[in-house]
């Protein structure tokens, strides 16, 4: 059965703030699917220009190239910048491949998709990628989410609200007042 996602984001500053350093990519080419956040260190000037490094290199990366092979080239793009924690999950249509660095979390409702980030920060260091490689189904929901929302947040507040309603529900309901946010709900929907 042919699938698809059905994505929305939201992200906003700090409370306060004018530049966001946070910051979500999403593309589609070759029949992949990119689903990325970002969450440079702090908040402001200095992180919205790391953001904007992490989110020019994953525009112009051919989403052939693996969850590894994104992830190092998200390092060298980093490495002379304040750094920044990252989730990406590239979607063939069938099958998620996920994984992320730092404080940034991937939460599913139907197939579990164990991701467990990786210690560290792009751009300064990190331990060995892990990564997880998982079939998705037909009304399966991913949700992408920065440290600027509670790890606490529950998903079975959002079950039935498509993706756009979803997220402005998670972000007023979990957003932290002290940083940048962002969300991304995915659904799995057929084509």
């Amino acid at each position: 059965m042919a699938v698809r996602l059905s994505v929305a984001h939201l992200t906003r500053p700090k409370p306060g703030e004018v530049e966001n350093g946070d910051g979500v990519v999403v593309r589609t080419d070759s029949g992949v699917t990119l689903l990325a956040v970002v969450d440079s260190l702090g908040h402001g000037p200095a992180a919205a220009l790391a953001t904007a490094s992490a989110t020019q290199c994953l525009t112009r990366m051919p989403l052939t190239s693996s969850v590894e092979e994104l992830v190092a080239a998200l390092h060298v793009a980093l490495k002379h910048g304040r750094g920044s924690a990252v989730m990406l999950a590239l979607f063939d249509g069938s099958v998620l491949h996920a994984g992320g660095v730092g404080n940034v979390e991937l939460r599913t409702l139907g197939t579990r998709v164990p991701v467990l980030p990786t210690p560290g920060i792009l751009g300064q260091s990190f331990r060995t990628l892990r990564t997880v490689s998982t079939p998705l189904l037909p009304k399966d929901r991913l949700v992408l989410f920065s440290d600027g929302l509670s790890f606490r947040l529950d998903l079975e507040q959002v079950r039935d609200q498509p993706p756009d309603a979803a997220c402005a529900v998670l972000l007023e309901r979990f957003g932290r007042a002290t940083d940048d946010a962002t969300v991304l709900v995915a659904d799995v929907e057929p084509s």
